[in-house]
């Protein structure tokens, strides 16, 4: 356990956490779903992880077709990959 954590939850926090959490049932909800599987299943039928994968398919994740996404945006590569707008 960390220093300034009180059964694992921090003592000042940026956010005030949620009942669920306080209570423990958002982390019981992720063991069982954990267990279960239901997670692998729903990355492999849900809308966007299926267009994600067509897209990485097709080659719109590739090197030459992030570039062309770049420049069209107006941001030019660099030797270092730092360029911005221009």
């Amino acid at each position: 356990m960390r220093w300034g954590t009180i059964y694992g939850m921090r003592l000042f926090r940026y956010r005030r956490p949620s009942l669920n959490t306080v209570l423990g049932i958002t982390a019981a909800k992720r063991q069982v779903r954990r267990s279960l599987g239901i997670s692998q299943f729903q990355a492999y039928t849900k809308p966007t992880r299926i267009r994600q994968k067509l897209k990485r398919e097709v080659g719109l994740y590739s090197p030459t077709a992030r570039v062309i996404r770049q420049t069209s945006r107006g941001r030019f590569p660099t030797f270092l990959g730092l360029g911005g707008k221009r």
